[in-house]
């Protein structure tokens, strides 16, 4: 039995639970009226075209943005303002932790992954107080997603973007998070990568219980990683249900737009020609 299956058996209280989300940015209303909550153990998608809210709820549940409207409660806690001190800001980043798109932007060009995560284990007071045990909790890290001690030592640049993308993700697991945030984490590799990522993912979540967020609009990758899926159209929720339900069987006409804008087995590109060139 999963540990998402597990923990609702048990009746644990979701990991998360938002509840009207609202987010203005002026006379824009980015994000109206969101509803979701995440089992502890469980993993969620948000699907959507780009622009259609699913960051910005993100960026509100992790601490980013502040909502303009609704609450959101993250392990037991309510998080729906800024944290009011320096304590509380490490707390809540113990708690929740995110993944970006672009692993190298996230990284420090400067530091190699086991300063990085070293950084991170004194933070959050994780791995030990000597030097030695958080080297050995660093080594740890890296085994638990892929990464052998040369790759570990090695700066950002001398890295593919599969490794640094492994880097960003052992970093969040440094701080010993109950919830992580994937946003678009795969989008920018190929597909062959995309599909390690995600099978190292699959395997993260089920060694450690770990609760995921996904935020995409591939389904193909939601499909793989996710029990349940929200999809956003215009700042609003659309259509909610389970995953598989979802991307077979559609309800919505927005949704059943994404499914069909999927290519299937055998689709070719074709290039289309200009008028002045017909």
């Amino acid at each position: 039995m999963s540990e998402s299956a597990a923990a609702t058996e048990l009746g644990a209280e979701p990991i998360l639970t938002a509840t009207g989300l609202r987010k203005e940015y002026g006379h824009v209303v980015a994000v109206d009226a969101v509803d979701l909550t995440v089992p502890t153990g469980g993993s969620l998608a948000i699907v959507g075209e780009s622009g259609s809210g699913k960051t910005t709820v993100a960026r509100m549940i992790v601490g980013l943005a502040r909502p303009t409207a609704g609450t959101i409660v993250a392990c037991g806690r309510d998080r729906s303002t800024p944290a009011r001190s320096a304590a509380e800001r490490r707390r809540r980043g113990a708690e929740i932790q995110i993944v970006f798109q672009d692993p190298y932007s996230s990284l420090n060009p400067r530091h190699s992954a086991v300063h990085t995560l070293d950084e991170v284990l004194r933070l959050h007071g994780h791995g030990g107080e000597s030097a030695q045990s958080r080297r050995a909790r660093v080594a740890e890290l890296g085994e638990l997603v892929g990464l052998d001690e040369r790759m570990l030592r090695a700066m950002p640049r001398a890295l593919s973007g599969g490794q640094r993308q492994r880097i960003a993700i052992a970093r969040a697991l440094a701080a010993e998070p109950r919830l992580i945030i994937l946003d678009e984490s795969v989008a920018a590799l190929d597909v062959s990568i995309q599909a390690q990522i995600l099978n190292l993912l699959a395997d993260i979540r089920e060694q450690t219980g770990v609760s995921y967020i996904l935020i995409s609009h591939d389904l193909a990758v939601v499909r793989q990683l996710t029990d349940d899926a929200i999809v956003m159209h215009r700042g609003i929720v659309v259509e909610r249900g389970p995953t598989e339900r979802i991307l077979d069987d559609p309800q919505d006409a927005y949704t059943k737009m994404l499914r069909a804008s999927v290519p299937g087995p055998g689709w070719k590109p074709t290039r289309r020609l200009r008028a002045d060139a017909a």
